[in-house]
């Protein structure tokens, strides 16, 4: 799952119905914020989480964009190892990989701690190779086990259209409910070259604009 660091946007008031085309290059996500307010109690059984406070950078990359690209994660291929560890150095800032009974490494979630005494779960996935097998609920469990031993007044999130058709689903049975919905423009990342171009191509890359009757 892709999430953005922030607060709500503002809302847009005077947008008419009907359809919008936007420039060749950019990307439209559909968000919708759920949030939890308490844990749900019997969830899943939690996977074992270990907190990374100073990651090694190339390790992190590596991770992120195995977990991230498949959705056009690109945040920490922008990023260069010294913004990786100021970015960890805040301890505002928690990162943890989720392990097996094995010990073998399953995904990965971030979460930052607001000074409202919030916390957003900013990235939150499993290894493409391990999908389908169970774990994305364990790995959550873990994720908000460790979050809610900080008592925050909630815990929030927001979704990615680009994303499983299931993650709002997914979600809900993890306690969090929506609370607003909105959209998100962006560059397409395997234009800009931060992903490479045959990154999801379940999402269409169009860097060309359209002209009636051009072929």
């Amino acid at each position: 799952m892709q999430v953005t660091e922030g607060t709500l946007p503002a809302e847009i008031t005077d947008l008419a119905p009907g359809y919008r085309r936007v420039p060749a290059g950019k990307i439209v996500n559909a968000v919708t914020w759920m949030e939890a307010r308490a844990p749900v109690q019997g969830l899943s059984h939690p996977l074992a989480m270990t907190r990374v406070t100073k990651p090694d950078p190339a390790i992190y990359r590596a991770v992120f964009l195995e977990i991230g690209a498949p959705w056009l994660w690109d945040r920490a291929a922008e990023m260069s190892d010294a913004d990786i560890a100021a970015h960890f150095a805040d301890p505002r800032q928690h990162l943890y990989y989720g392990q097996d009974e094995n010990g073998g490494h399953v995904g990965m979630v971030e979460f930052s701690v607001a000074d409202s005494n919030e916390i957003e779960i900013t990235y939150f996935g499993l290894f493409p190779s391990l999908t389908g097998r169970g774990f994305g609920r364990r790995l959550m469990a873990g994720a908000l086990d460790q979050a809610w031993r900080l008592e925050p007044s909630r815990i929030w999130l927001h979704t990615s259209s680009f994303d499983h058709h299931s993650v709002i689903g997914f979600y809900r049975a993890c306690g969090f409910e929506p609370y607003a919905v909105g959209f998100e423009i962006t560059d397409d990342p395997r234009i800009k070259g931060t992903l490479p171009r045959d990154a999801a191509p379940q999402i269409p890359l169009i860097e060309t604009e359209w002209l009636p009757g051009a072929r």
